[in-house]
């Protein structure tokens, strides 16, 4: 990613519009030598959303295949918590 002073992109915003346009890259904003925001198109916001949303919908189907709470109940709830915290030692 990109970083440039927020002076400089408020000086040249066409040139790194463009910049934005082309690669599909966000760019960042650095202020008093931290960054301060990041910047890109609305078209690369977009597709970046769509894929989260869909990382998101992939990863609650996984976790529903391993656990199913009408079928598994409370019990089964406190083995597979026990587990993923065995797992996660």
């Amino acid at each position: 990613m990109i970083s440039i002073k927020n002076e400089d992109f408020c000086e040249n915003y066409e040139l790194f519009e463009k910049l934005c346009s082309m690669t599909g890259e966000p760019i960042r904003l650095v202020k008093d030598n931290c960054s301060d925001m990041i910047v890109m198109t609305a078209d690369t916001f977009e597709k970046r959303r769509k894929m989260l949303d869909l990382r998101e919908k992939i990863l609650g189907a996984d976790a529903d295949t391993h656990l199913n709470f009408e079928n598994d109940g409370i019990k089964k709830l406190g083995q597979y918590i026990s587990e993923l915290e065995k797992n996660g030692e």
